[in-house]
């Protein structure tokens, strides 16, 4: 090889050395605050500053440098939620690549993780983060958790509105017969969509009173349950039992049809005989074909009894197991009833669609049209999220933040502007409060909707309005899923919807685990069936 070709090498060798320590110091976290004054409410990617912004309640952030999807396998722009959280996690999609304290957000395999931050967008759809950022903020986040990946960095801001939603005046706790003692929560014992209600104790009693009547109703669905099950296999046996009897029915008939027949013959043969001896066996023959009839005829009752009996009892077992199936339903409805009084609630709007849509703890409760002022016109996305209670817990606290569109012309690989270069570590500038209550001005909501919402606000409620429809990755297991149409999808569309791995509530315990299960297709629920 020529000296100077290896000279030419050894400088591109050295540049790109240079390139990487450069990078490695942009990756380095934003030391703006050492820590959140409370859980985590809400996380915010910027792409083109390749930085996550976590908040709490106070609008406190950590923040940090990130590496998200390279080309072709972009972290879409939209709207998600923490749908499971590992510490130690394994890709199944790529070499068994290490992910520790995996926040995932899809179940096609995007996720919040520590990662090899480069200084530019290098992953397969994740959002790659500092270790130390990452450990320090996986106690922080709850499962339901709001997670917003936006073109430009943007800080939520607080508002106040008439269409968004105030918690339902609830009995206080002292009025009640169930015993409340406060107990301390930490992260290892802190469940799926908890709360921090230490500064609301009033608040907190309510929810372990809710708690409590929703365990009750629980196990009065679970003897329900049991007692329908009981009687679906006696149901069954009676069902068997049935099913013989009318076999042997059907046997004794065909018995009887056969003695019947011989019966006949014999009479046409003793009426045909012309001897005196023809005369005598055809007798003969006719009287044993009379005692053969006579005897299957009482054998054909007997079964007929029997059979007719068994289908009394077979009926009876069906109209036993129907009475308690529906228990059984009414039960279940209410236990889930009273387990969503507890949990926060997410509302969507569509404009695309003219749809409302509403989920709780990861499932969908029903959707209904919704009225949307100038439909033609743009409205925008915008999240907006009940992040503490306000007041005496009468109210609660709102915050908007709001997705930008992406101009014509603008690349649709933010993080190469140069702006990304110069204030990589500015604070992001606030949402426009004027276009988030505009957007909320254009819409009407149902005096019934907003009444059956307002029971279920606890912080971490959130309302989601936007141009766009809900996505595919909208399903079991999830929150509401908004990809801003335009951006690049690359990290969703090149992988596969993958069956959910994901928290259920245990009824036994009061508590979720997890759960893992085939994917089933999306069903919303008729609209009172739970509310």
């Amino acid at each position: 090889m020529r000296p100077g070709l290896i000279f030419k090498h050894a400088s591109i060798s050295t540049l790109a050395a240079t390139l990487f320590l450069a990078s490695a110091a942009l990756a380095r976290p934003a030391e703006e605050t050492a820590s959140l004054s409370g859980p985590a409410v809400m996380a915010i990617v910027s792409l083109a500053d390749q930085r996550i912004s976590v908040y709490d309640a106070e609008g406190t952030a950590l923040r940090a440098r990130v590496s998200s999807g390279q080309t072709d396998y972009e972290t879409p722009v939209g709207v998600y939620s923490i749908l499971q959280k590992k510490e130690e996690h394994y890709s199944n999609l790529y070499d068994d690549a290490e992910m520790p304290f995996m926040q995932r957000i899809t179940w096609s395999g995007i996720a919040l993780h520590a990662g090899a931050l480069p200084g530019y967008p290098a992953s397969h759809g994740c959002v790659r983060m500092p270790r130390p950022f990452s450990e320090q903020i996986f106690p922080l986040s709850r499962i339901g958790m709001r997670v917003i990946v936006a073109r430009d960095d943007v800080a939520p801001v607080e508002i106040s509105h008439p269409l968004l939603f105030k918690p339902t005046a609830e009995p206080t706790p002292a009025t009640t017969q169930i015993a409340y003692e406060p107990q301390e929560e930490t992260a290892s014992n802190a469940r799926p969509f908890d709360l921090d209600l230490a500064n609301w104790p009033e608040r907190r009693a309510l929810r372990e009173t809710l708690r409590s009547a929703a365990a009750a109703k629980t196990t009065e669905a679970e003897a329900a349950t049991a007692r329908a099950d009981e009687l679906k296999k006696a149901e069954k046996a009676k069902a068997s039992a049935r099913a013989k009897t009318a076999k042997a029915l059907k046997r004794a008939e065909s018995v009887k049809r056969r003695a019947d027949d011989r019966l006949t013959r014999a009479e046409r043969w003793l009426e045909k005989a012309q001897s005196e001896k023809a005369r005598k066996s055809a007798e003969e023959s006719a009287e044993k074909a009379r005692v053969d009839a006579a005897e299957a005829e009482q054998k054909r009752a007997a079964a007929a009894e029997l059979n007719q009996a068994a289908e009394a009892e077979l009926a009876r077992a069906t109209e036993a197991f129907a009475t308690a199936e529906a228990v059984k339903t009414a039960a279940v409805s209410a236990a889930q009833a009273a387990r969503r009084k507890t949990l926060p609630v997410s509302v969507f709007v569509s404009l695309k669609e003219q749809r409302l849509y509403i989920r709780q703890g990861h499932e969908a409760v029903f959707d209904v049209p919704v009225a949307v002022a100038e439909p033609e016109k743009p409205i925008g996305t915008h999240i907006y999220t009940a992040v503490n209670f306000a007041g005496d817990g009468d109210d609660v606290k709102w915050t908007a933040v709001s997705i930008g569109p992406r101009a014509p012309g603008e690349p649709t690989n933010p993080v190469r502007r140069k702006r990304q270069r110069e204030a990589a570590e500015a604070a992001p500038p606030p949402t426009d409060l004027g276009a988030a209550t505009a957007a909320l001005d254009r819409i009407s909501l149902p005096a019934d909707i907003t009444a059956r919402v307002s029971e279920y606000v606890w912080p971490g409620s959130s309302l989601i309005v936007s141009d766009e429809a809900m996505s595919k990755e909208t399903g079991e297991s999830t929150d509401f899923v908004v990809l801003i149409s335009g951006e690049p999808q690359g990290g969703i569309k090149k992988r596969p919807r993958q069956p959910p791995n994901y928290y259920r509530y245990d009824p036994y315990y009061d508590d979720y685990y997890y759960y893992e299960r085939r994917r089933r297709p999306q069903r919303y629920t008729p609209f009172f069936s739970f509310w």
